[in-house]
């Protein structure tokens, strides 16, 4: 697991394959195979985000795509489309974008990530 603490500023494009909770700011992009991203109460990305699963308390400008699950806890701001084949939104989030629960896009949306990245 990596945490990127609260006095952290990263910019700039990340991918791995562990689990990721972003307490500071994120300004770029972050694909993680596989693995969960958690974005806590106070964080701040401004980042297209992808992951099995990605947990939202905080602040999320950008897409969020999963291969499970996004989770839109009570204290977050979402400005941007979530993609996964299950989608949770809390009392209390507060959320602008469209979401996408079809598994076929989803997985075609992903494909095309890593081909490119492969490429």
């Amino acid at each position: 697991m990596t945490l990127i603490g609260p006095s952290i500023h990263i910019t700039g494009d990340i991918s791995g394959d562990e689990d990721v909770i972003i307490q500071g700011r994120l300004v770029g992009s972050l694909v993680l195979r596989e693995h969960a991203l958690v974005i806590e109460r106070g964080a701040r990305v401004d980042a297209d985000v992808r992951g099995a699963r990605v947990s939202v308390h905080g602040e999320l400008n950008g897409a969020a795509t999963a291969t499970a699950r996004v989770e839109l806890g009570p204290t977050c701001s979402v400005a941007g489309n979530l993609s996964a084949t299950q989608v949770v939104v809390a009392d209390g989030a507060r959320f602008n974008g469209h979401i996408d629960m079809g598994q076929r896009t989803i997985a075609a949306r992903l494909a095309s990530y890593n081909a490119a990245r492969s490429a």
